[in-house]
């Protein structure tokens, strides 16, 4: 599905603010897709939540870096994923949504856990495995 999203990772250990365009698959359930995906291969890997980026990056060849999340103003949805290990959602999203017909950006969920992100909108979540073609 044509539906663009840009992705903002902050907070990541060893990574400034990074900011991926994905053309395709923006809504929330192509969203919990690429993030179980990249989550999941974090947690083989041995890695904690910190790994998040790496593992996205590693998910997702195909992700454009850009510099601002503004530089795409083609944009259905946006999501903010947050990494505070001393927080009181250590790794948290929030997702906003871009109307077609209307200005501006409105809020679809969030800030909440990532799992609970996951649990709310993954459409494989009770497979064995979270690796869904994303």
């Amino acid at each position: 599905m044509d539906i663009p999203a840009v992705y903002s990772f902050l907070g990541f250990p060893g990574w400034g603010p990074v900011h991926l365009y994905f053309p395709r698959q923006g809504d929330p359930a192509g969203a919990a897709l690429r993030l179980g995906t990249a989550l999941e291969t974090c947690r083989t890997d041995g890695h904690g939540p910190g790994g998040l980026v790496a593992g996205f990056l590693r998910c997702h060849l195909h992700a454009e870096p850009l510099g601002s999340p503004e530089f795409r103003r083609d944009c259905r949805y946006r999501y903010l994923i947050v990494y505070r290990p001393q927080g009181r959602l250590p790794l948290r999203i929030t997702a906003w949504r871009h109307p077609i017909a209307e200005q501006g950006w409105r809020r679809r969920c969030g800030p909440i856990e990532l799992d609970a992100f996951l649990r709310r909108f993954h459409p494989c979540l009770g497979s064995p495995r979270l690796a869904c073609s994303a």
